[in-house]
C-alpha cells in the first residue's frame, strides 16, 4: 500500500496526486525544441517565475488546491526544471 501511495505523488514536489492520474510525461522532441528556442539571457527569469507561482499556491495559500491543480504544479515544476537544464547547456 505503502508503494502504491509513493507513485502517486509527483516527481517533481511530492504532491500527492489523485489515483490514475499521470503527474509528468518526458518531452517530445517537438516540446525539447521549443525549450533549446528560450533566449538563455530569460531562461533564469522564466525559471524564477515559475517557482515563485509553484510556491505560492502549494505553500503560502490559504485555499485548498484541487486535483488538476496539483497537476499543473507538478507541470511547472517540470517546465522549470527543464528551462533550467537547457539554459545550462547553452
Amino acid at each position: 500500500m505503502e508503494k502504491q501511495n509513493e507513485q502517486n505523488k509527483c516527481p517533481h514536489c511530492n504532491v500527492a496526486l489523485a489515483t490514475g492520474t499521470k503527474p509528468f510525461t518526458p518531452l517530445s522532441p517537438a516540446q525539447t525544441q521549443l525549450l533549446e528556442f528560450i533566449n538563455a539571457l530569460d531562461a533564469p527569469d522564466l525559471v524564477q517565475s515559475l517557482k515563485l507561482v509553484h510556491n505560492l499556491a502549494l505553500y503560502h495559500s490559504d485555499i485548498s488546491i484541487n486535483e488538476e491543480e496539483k497537476v499543473a504544479l507538478c507541470w511547472a515544476k517540470g517546465l522549470w526544471e527543464h528551462i533550467h537544464a537547457v539554459s545550462m547547456e547553452n
